[in-house]
């Protein structure tokens, strides 16, 4: 089965045509357009709770059989500022039930289990007006790591004359094209927190360090806040300097922060951003990097840069020392923006060690992994949620064996 999400605001017919003469067979169509897919909320229950079920209930949760049960699955999506749109982020972020939480090493970075023995290609259609080529290579290179990341093959449909269809490629992210600039030290930095999570997370911990630190110097909005999303968003042409400090979601910025920056006119001021990931690899959030540089620039702000802290997940399970070792340093890297006016590129390279495993880690973290030792977290979580039994289910697969690639 073959099968297209139209995610689109438009969604005019006779592009449909054009796909169907790509292939040999009906295809399936699901049009999403008009529809609500809320944002992932990160609250693993469909790792720790209800494996491989979303707890979400809304139309996204009623796809996911047509999505798993495919060989090729078709995206048909809207692009805003340089990028994806809000709406196909958050079809990509709630497609994390399909993984296990379980990790493995693959060419030196770290993977999500799979669930599924196998998973569809992913093919993309995206109309590039108002795209920039910087930004258009952009969004290719996140579409092709999402896939690759997914298990899948990716691919492009382009419309120019004749409907046609080709293979992403797999490239370096276009990142640090655009170099960290200094301004004046800071009198105020206004950080938009851009953590999905309702309670509890890192990124509030993180800046909630930073407020003891800075007092009145930041400012600090929480974008789950969205019922004053058209207040900041009018306050933002105003302001001097902004950060936005997240966590990663599926290699790029959890869907409602991307809805947050639809809103977001060109202004003059400082732009900064800070990534902090579970992953340990600074290399993981190295595709976003590449896009906030392309932000800053549509934005006519000034970019004073992009830090990126890894394997920061569990920090609220640390012991206290052991939180203040991985908080200080990212603390001190927002205060010297603020203070200084700039970050300081050693402690930049400093907070993104381990850019990628080396020969050596990868082979041991691959050892240590066959003893169990990496996943017991999640098993004892597991077992604590009585779920354990069903770490393994496949509950979205309609057929009684495997469903296989075309």
């Amino acid at each position: 089965m073959k099968t297209i999400f139209d995610l689109r605001k438009n969604q005019e017919d006779k592009i449909y045509e054009d796909i169907q003469s790509l292939y040999d067979e009906p295809l399936n169509i699901v049009r999403l357009g008009g529809k609500s897919i809320k944002p992932c909320i990160g609250c693993w229950n469909c790792w720790l709770k209800t494996p491989g079920i979303c707890v979400m209930k809304d139309s996204m949760s009623e796809i996911y059989p047509d999505y798993v049960n495919s060989d090729t699955v078709i995206f048909l999506i809207d692009t805003a500022q340089g990028f994806i749109n809000n709406k196909a982020k958050a079809f990509l972020d709630r497609t994390i039930p399909h993984y296990h939480p379980y990790i493995e090493i693959v060419n030196a970075e770290c993977h999500h289990v799979a669930r599924y023995q196998s998973y569809p290609d992913m093919v993309f259609y995206f109309d590039n007006q108002g795209l920039k080529n910087q930004e258009e290579q952009v969004i290719e290179d996140y579409l092709y790591r999402t896939a690759f990341h997914f298990k899948g093959k990716s691919y492009r449909i382009l419309k120019d004359g004749n409907t046609q269809i080709r293979p992403l490629e797999s490239r370096k992210p276009k990142r640090q094209t655009v170099a960290f600039r200094s301004v004046e030290p800071m009198e105020k930095l206004v950080i938009y927190n851009g953590s999905p999570r309702r309670s509890g997370s890192n990124s509030e911990l993180i800046l909630g360090k930073a407020a003891e630190t800075l007092g009145d110097k930041i400012e600090i909005r929480d974008l789950k806040k969205e019922d004053m999303w058209g207040e900041w968003a009018d306050n933002f042409t105003n302001e001097k300097h902004v950060m936005f400090f997240m966590p990663l979601y599926v290699h790029a910025m959890p869907s409602h922060v991307m809805a947050f920056i639809e809103k977001l006119k060109t202004s003059d001021g400082s732009i900064s951003f800070f990534v902090q990931s579970g992953f340990p690899e600074s290399s993981q959030s190295h595709y976003l990097e590449a896009y906030f540089e392309q932000l800053a620039l549509r934005l006519g702000r000034t970019y004073t840069g992009t830090a990126i802290k890894g394997g920061i997940e569990g920090l609220r399970a640390r012991s206290p020392q052991n939180q203040e070792k991985t908080i200080v340093p990212l603390v001190k890297t927002i205060e010297n923006l603020v203070n200084e006016g700039n970050f300081n590129i050693k402690n930049i390279e400093q907070l993104a060690i381990p850019v990628q495993f080396g020969t050596v880690v990868s082979t041991i973290v691959k050892l240590v992994s066959k003893t169990g030792m990496i996943n017991s977290f999640w098993d004892q979580q597991l077992k604590a949620n009585q779920a354990y039994e069903k770490s393994f289910d496949r509950p979205y697969l309609s057929l009684p064996s495997e469903h296989p690639k075309a």
